[in-house]
């Protein structure tokens, strides 16, 4: 009777019969994945094999070959157990296996809950886990960075979540117009321990200007301080940009005034939104002085004024010209 094709595998893989000599190595489990035929009870046969030889230990490649291999042939359990096995073993895995074994889990189209218990059973570490948000958020997969998130138990992984942890994922849900499930994680990172910071707020206050318009981003803006989050210059920036497109210039102006009071001063991306509100709207005299008192700060040149301006769809000579016929003069805007 012929012998088992897993029983061949284990034999091909004996490098010698030293009673002090390991007869599988390392390499020869990876050849054993690399071949186009193996299957995964072979596979699994030989680690068994290697792991009974005494004074036998793997390294972190090993693993990073096996644990993908088992994931692409839908042997879930069992790589759930070997990446539980990890940290018993002193091994931590970083990266270099939760990137892989992340692609092989999507290629397979495997549920994205099944997906995050299968990363997180490896226990990453705190950058190791940030790294593996990157990787998620960057190829769109945000039902798995989702389950990341919010399966993600401190008790197990060895450190809390952070807010920088959820922001990321927020941003893109507001990028991708995801509005409702973006406010939903901004609750639910509370409920984590993470609390929403101003740069997460500010995200999903201009997505919902965006798309839904300023009155609904007085309430995001509300919200921020009815929990004490002070809103910063682009907060205002941002909800004055949208009221100068719709033409609400005097509530732009008491906005600006607000900021003011509050002790937040303008920087020049606000100076600028500031300018083309007052250009959109035709308020020429107004969107003069808004450049004089950028020269007088030093955010910007001669040149720089210039190209303001024109950044905003209108030549310089318009805007002077109109200046000169409502005022009557122009040499005071040049003055520091």
């Amino acid at each position: 009777m012929s012998k088992q094709p897993h029983k061949a595998a284990r034999e091909n893989a004996v490098e010698g019969y030293g009673s002090n000599q390991p007869k599988i190595s390392r390499a020869s489990i990876v050849r054993a994945i690399a071949k186009p035929k193996s299957s995964p009870k072979e596979v699994l046969s030989l680690f068994a094999a290697a792991v009974r030889q005494h004074g036998f230990c793997f390294d972190l490649s090993t693993y990073v070959s096996l644990i993908p291999f088992l994931v692409v042939h839908r042997r879930l359990r069992a790589a759930e157990l070997l990446l539980r096995r990890l940290p018993l073993a002193g091994i931590y895995p970083g990266p270099s296996l939760l990137l892989p074994l992340t692609s092989s889990a999507l290629s397979c189209g495997i549920p994205s809950d099944y997906t995050a218990q299968l990363l997180l059973s490896a226990s990453p570490s705190a950058s190791a886990f940030s790294s593996l948000l990157r990787y998620v958020l960057h190829y769109g997969q945000l039902c798995l960075a989702r389950s990341l998130l919010l399966s993600a138990d401190p008790g197990d992984l060895g450190f809390t979540l952070k807010t920088r942890h959820f922001a990321g994922f927020v941003r893109e849900l507001c990028r991708t117009g995801n509005i409702e499930k973006a406010k939903e994680m901004v609750v639910l990172m509370g409920k984590k321990g993470a609390v929403a910071d101003v740069e997460t707020y500010n995200a999903l206050l201009a997505a919902v200007c965006e798309h839904r318009g300023p009155f609904e981003g007085f309430c995001i803006y509300r919200s921020m301080l009815d929990l004490g989050i002070s809103p910063d210059v682009i907060t205002f920036s941002i909800l004055m940009g949208r009221l100068g497109m719709e033409g609400r210039v005097s509530e732009c102006n008491a906005l600006f005034g607000r900021m003011l009071i509050n002790g937040v001063f303008p920087d020049w991306a606000c100076y600028r939104i500031l300018f083309g509100v007052y250009c959109r709207n035709w308020l020429l005299a107004s969107g003069l002085m808004v450049l004089r008192a950028m020269k007088i700060d030093g955010f910007l040149d001669d040149v720089g004024i210039e190209w303001s301006v024109m950044a905003c769809g209108m030549g310089f000579e318009e805007v002077v010209l109109c200046y000169v016929l409502k005022r009557g003069i122009i040499g005071v805007f040049w003055r520091n």
